[in-house]
């Protein structure tokens, strides 16, 4: 077996430099700690705390006089709050990654958006982000980069330890969005260099160790680029994690280590990997007892059987109903030849020899994952191999499960068969292996991604928004409107300017509605909305065709105490007051009018304030029999002369008596 060694590997030279200056801090006057840890190594970590060098999280926590600034950096806050605290302060800021916060500063100060191209929480990027006022936005993928928004001036800076190609790729996207862009490429050389080595040897062998601390993501994104060249990798911290099996068969090795990588773990691995071909040549074929879990290699496959190679003196055959739950239809399906199986050692020698079974190997690893899962509420998926009464039953892990179907979804479902042949995500909430039960649900995380979408919709909600919803329920008095993940009631009355008799008159479930916010309560996660109040109040277009002092003709709609609702045009309604209508004194309406008789009435008044229409039925008759009268004069004749004329020889005859 062959062993190679990266051509770039271990610590970089802020590495160096930051243990360096944490070891010498060891000999200033006083206790002296790390904020934080010095680089993303534990067992480096470990080592300078034997040498006296200590860790705090927070400057709260200091108890000694010299604070050492890891090689992740932090922003300027950390500092002031150092200083004004009256703390030593050795700062051991890797110098590329102090050039990339000067290079936030330095833009964000010139008025440019910053963006920072990196992982948003590693403690490096949280440091140059704070270096640029909190201002900057933070894109990891170019997916991310695409939803930067256009801007004037647009500033660029990186991670050090991002990956030199993505780091490309998100310019790329990035370019469009301004015409002034400002790029500071502050990658590490070392990174680049890391990276490329990693690359090239993962590409010329069978498989390749990167070692390094799972925490570093320097040494993941290694691991991530050897793998996604389709060599078989490996992330290890320790020479303790090297497992012999993953060797048989393997002729090349290749080894690569982090930036933040010892020296003495790298050699570590060298040595133990060099060995590995004489420790597996001394292994002695173990004795195979009963209930034992052995690793075996699969060489031939067949329709109903699998052969496989577990160092034993003949290849040992498994029939498919003990290859996985549920019972495949061809064993091909599920293994290939030269795939390592678990398997669980049924019983050795009789007439049978020996027998192994992959189902009751699987179940004890798949037992030890939903314990862990269901300690640590870690999701899982499950698929769906039939509907029963009451749920669901369920594989996962080649275990039966079962959701009961108060589990399944946040609504009940009717017909349970539709899921039969989905994978779910789901989280174990009963699980007893005795029993062998295992108790799924769905629905706790629907519920919990329902109440984050809903605290992130209560967040962006204002009181006088327009939002585009869908209708999801109707009852009597009102509408839910899904607004996004949560829902909305719009009450009948909200639902139309015009009278409604039920929410279905007018809205049908699955419709597209424009909704207006009216008021919310983030604790009872109830909101007010209406539809019609994203319109303008029809009632306005109506009455302007009328004006006071005009007559119009109406049917008597309501008749109350105090007087007559009439309904004029299209659906308009005014009021006759009891005293406008009659001139002699009346105790009912009913006296002068009756439901749904037509009147002639006069508008006397319009308050768009109130929207009331008042209405008189007095003085439109009174006015009527004013225009009758004066019509009548108009069409008399004048007399041309007087009653002298006529009669003056009466007159005269009287006089001369």
């Amino acid at each position: 077996m062959e062993v190679f060694l990266a051509r770039h590997n271990g610590f970089c030279y802020g590495v160096k430099r930051a243990i360096k200056l944490a070891q010498d801090s060891a000999a200033l006057e006083g206790k002296a700690c790390t904020l934080g840890p010095i680089i993303h190594n534990p067992q480096m970590v470990e080592r300078l705390a034997s040498e006296g060098i200590g860790m705090v999280d927070t400057l709260q926590e200091m108890t000694g006089d010299t604070i050492i600034i890891r090689s992740h950096g932090v922003g300027p806050q950390v500092y002031e709050e150092a200083g004004a605290a009256g703390l030593q302060i050795v700062d051991a800021t890797c110098p590329h990654v102090k050039k990339a916060q000067m290079s936030a500063y330095s833009l964000s100060e010139e008025n440019y958006q910053v963006v920072i191209v990196g992982e948003k929480k590693h403690p490096e990027v949280k440091s140059i982000f704070e270096w640029s006022g909190h201002k900057a936005e933070v894109v990891e993928t170019v997916e991310q980069a695409a939803q930067i928004k256009t801007c004037l001036k647009l500033g660029i800076v990186a991670q050090t330890t991002f990956s030199g190609e993505e780091f490309k790729k998100i310019v790329n996207v990035l370019i469009d969005k301004s015409n002034d862009i400002k790029i500071a490429r502050t990658i590490c050389t070392a990174t680049d260099q890391r990276q490329k080595a990693a690359i090239e040897l993962s590409q010329e062998v069978d498989l390749m160790l990167v070692v390094g601390g799972k925490n570093s993501a320097n040494t993941t994104r290694l691991a991530q680029l050897c793998s996604n060249v389709g060599c078989k990798t490996y992330h290890i911290e320790t020479v303790q994690e090297i497992e012999t099996g993953w060797f048989n068969g393997i002729h090349k090795v290749g080894i690569s280590a982090g930036a933040s990588t010892p020296d003495w773990i790298i050699k570590e691995v060298y040595e133990k990997v060099q060995n590995m071909e004489s420790l597996l040549k001394e292994q002695d074929i173990k004795k195979i007892q009963e209930d034992d879990i052995i690793k075996g290699t699969v060489v031939l496959i067949n329709h109903e059987e699998i052969f496989v190679d577990i160092g034993y003196k003949a290849e040992v055959s498994i029939p498919k109903s003990e290859l996985a739950f549920p019972i495949p239809e061809n064993a091909a399906d599920l293994v290939q030849i030269g795939d390592e199986l678990d398997l669980y050692v049924v019983s050795v020698g009789g007439e049978n020899g020996v027998v192994l079974s992959k189902v009751k190997a699987d179940k004890t690893v798949a037992w030890d994952k939903i314990k862990n899962a269901f300690n640590t509420k870690e999701k899982l998926e499950t698929i769906v191999l039939e509907a029963v009464k009451g749920g669901l039953v369920t594989a996962i892990f080649g275990l039966r499960g079962f959701i009961p179907a108060s589990q399944i979804d946040l609504k009940f479902i009717e017909d349970l068969s539709v899921y039969i042949g989905q994978t779910l995500v789901v989280l174990p909430i009963e699980i007893d292996p005795d029993k062998q039960r295992i108790v799924l649900s769905r629905r706790v995380l629907l519920e919990a991604e329902r109440n984050e979408k809903q605290t992130e919709i209560f967040e962006q909600l204002a009181v006088g928004q327009v939002i585009r919803g869908t209708v999801k329920h109707l009852a009597d008095y009102g509408a839910f409107i899904d607004i996004g993940g949560i829902d909305g009631l719009a009450h009948i009355s909200d639902l139309s300017w015009e009278r409604v008799n039920h929410p279905s008159d007018i809205l049908a479930v699955g419709d597209q509605v424009d909704v207006f916010v009216k008021s919310f309560d983030i604790a009872a996660k109830r909101i007010s909305l209406s539809v019609k109040d994203t319109i303008r109040d029809p009632w306005f277009a109506k009455v302007e065709q009328y004006k006071e002092g005009s007559y119009v003709k109406g049917k008597v709609s309501k008749i109350a105490e105090f007087g007559v609702f009439l309904t004029i045009g299209d659906h308009l309604d005014g009021l006759i007051h009891m005293k406008e209508l009659s001139e002699k004194r009346i105790t009912k309406a009913e006296e002068v009018v009756h439901l749904d008789e037509e009147l002639n009435v006069k508008i006397i008044h319009i308050d768009k304030k109130t929207k009331r229409i008042a209405l008189s039925l007095i003085q439109a008759q009174q006015d009527a029999e004013r225009a009758e009268y004066t019509d009548y004069i108009s069409e008399q004749t004048e007399p041309t002369n007087t009653l002298g004329d006529q009669f003056g020889d009466l007159f005269k005859n009287f006089s001369d008596k």
